[in-house]
């Protein structure tokens, strides 16, 4: 199992040491637009190799991730904290158009990763360019605002957070839709507990949905759960757990790149799973399809 990482900017990096921490490739592969940032990282995930499961670390050119069988792309200008992440379709659209192209050309039977923001806009983008079937052109979607969400609940009312099943689904953006009427734990349903109060579930759907500007505000970027989310979707692709994430994907029904609940394994991403939504949640999830579509429509590359 090969996997390139094209932009080793934080995110990518630490994507591709926790993938070396579990083990998801024989070869791992950085690339940058910085060629000296991909060979000092790849120097430091080479230096952790006695300590972890063991890899071929290498750094290269686009050319050199020739025969991928997973090309994760994080490629791209960060946001700042005061601006949504559609702020950054004009300045990434061109550039994802041009690397999704050359490294399908060079992997063809590759399943792509995107990471890059605006993250559906792109997903849907690289869909377009890549000539890949939809199942193989994944967004990290919103498995990253689910596992803040799970966090938060888990957090709130003191259980393991790997125990609770909640979803946000939509855009991986401000009109994400953190679903609030079937949340679990291990089964059981949360609004049985005690404790269970709807406005705390309100809450903390709108801090979920503040969550990365808030972390950004405060250090710059966020890092870590990003990169674990990606992993998590890396590694049911890797050893074919099909696994049920939100991933973003494009879907026929809607016309675009979103997320929703879907089957991931080493196939890619699918089928999309129907989820019960209330009927103020259909409207916002409908609002969300509206919003990624209108910037999709944008796109010039």
């Amino acid at each position: 199992m090969k996997i390139s990482f094209i932009g080793s900017g934080k995110v990518g990096v630490a994507a591709a040491y926790t993938a070396a921490l579990k083990g998801l490739a024989q070869e791992i592969l950085l690339t940058d637009a910085s060629a000296d940032k991909a060979y000092g990282e790849a120097l430091d995930l080479l230096q952790c190799q006695a300590f972890c499961p063991q890899a071929r670390i290498t750094h290269g050119q686009i050319r050199d991730t020739a025969n991928s069988d997973i090309v994760v792309i994080s490629a791209g200008i960060p946001r700042r904290a005061d601006e949504p992440r559609v702020m950054l379709l004009s300045r990434n659209a061109s550039l994802i158009a041009a690397i999704v192209k050359e490294a399908v050309a060079l992997s063809p039977q590759c399943i792509l990763l995107i990471i890059t923001n605006p993250l559906d806009v792109m997903t849907h983008l690289a869909y377009q360019v890549s000539g890949l079937p939809a199942e193989r052109v994944i967004g990290m979607g919103t498995v990253l605002d689910t596992a803040r969400y799970r966090s938060y609940l888990a957090q709130h009312f003191s259980v393991d957070a790997r125990d609770i099943d909640a979803y946000v689904i939509g855009e991986h953006g401000e009109t994400m839709v953190p679903l609030t009427g079937n949340i679990t734990i291990k089964g059981v349903p949360l609004a049985t507990l005690p404790a269970y109060d709807n406005t705390v579930i309100t809450r903390i759907g709108q801090e979920v949905e503040a969550a990365s500007g808030q972390v950004i505000a405060l250090k710059g970027g966020t890092i870590y759960a990003p990169a674990a989310s990606a992993c998590e979707i890396l590694g049911a692709i890797v050893n074919d757990d099909r696994k049920v994430l939100p991933v973003s994907s494009f879907n026929s029904r809607y016309k675009t790149a979103v997320s929703l609940p879907t089957v991931v394994g080493r196939h890619g991403a699918g089928p999309v799973l129907n989820i019960p939504m209330s009927p103020s949640e259909t409207t916002a999830f409908a609002h969300s399809v509206a919003n990624i579509k209108r910037y999709v429509d944008e796109l010039e590359v």
